[in-house]
């Protein structure tokens, strides 16, 4: 299904939540560019349909789960074995959860929320950090919300689990630029108000084709910057 070996010239990328909408049409982008591409996510069958879809044997899978940081560090670890390195991460884990109201949110709304938007990212960018800043060429973005900056009362538990997310990116992206680390690897946010086909979603395919633009991109332009990629934003 899958195939696996030293990257030889291609970049390793991989691309977590990589069965979602977004995901699966990253993997596909960076394939047919010619990268390698890891998938990781819940379960075997849906990898397997994303292998389907993408039919390149430049697609490997890997099931994990995110939420726990030992399995994330033995993923790390079997990547780099397998690979040599790793070059990129797109951390593409989502989900949404709110009501109208501030007093509706609930505990188990803020688990769910800080679990999969904040917990998955600070377990993989931790076990993947020295891989990445090794590359020269690293690269780590997430796709964050415009709720983050602009709250509600009803979205609450998501715009903070949000914004705690861009402030993981944003102090990873001030590893990336310390001393310590080998310069050309760059941690970046790009904020959409919503994915799917309306007049102000940003689809898929342009999230995608965001992604994959950030790997021929400047590092020192991309590092700690937070670009907006809804429809009519002006874009850097």
């Amino acid at each position: 299904m899958t195939s696996d070996g030293p990257r030889e010239g291609h970049r390793v990328v991989v691309v977590t939540g990589a069965t979602g909408g977004t995901g699966r049409a990253t993997c596909v982008a960076l394939a047919e560019r010619g990268e390698r591409v890891v998938a990781v996510g819940r379960d075997d069958a849906s990898l397997a349909s994303l292998a389907a879809e993408v039919g390149s044997d430049l697609l490997a899978t890997r099931v994990c789960d995110l939420l726990d940081g030992d399995a994330v560090r033995s993923l790390a670890a079997d990547l780099v074995e397998t690979y040599g390195g790793v070059d990129a991460l797109f951390h593409l884990v989502g989900g949404w959860r709110g009501g109208k109201a501030f007093t509706e949110s609930t505990d188990d709304d803020w688990a769910w929320l800080s679990g999969n938007l904040v917990d998955t990212l600070r377990h993989t960018t931790l076990a993947l950090h020295d891989a990445l800043a090794a590359s020269g060429r690293g690269r780590v973005a997430i796709v964050s919300a415009a709720a983050a900056s602009t709250p509600t009362a009803g979205n609450a538990a998501y715009a903070a689990a949000k914004a705690a997310a861009e402030t993981w990116i944003a102090s990873l992206a001030d590893s990336f630029a310390s001393d310590d680390v080998t310069p050309g690897s760059a941690a970046t946010v790009g904020v959409v108000k919503w994915i799917g086909d309306g007049k102000t979603a940003t689809r898929p395919a342009e999230l995608a084709d965001w992604l994959v633009s950030l790997l021929d991109r400047e590092a020192t332009a991309l590092n700690g910057a937070r670009a907006e990629l809804w429809p009519g934003a002006e874009r850097a």
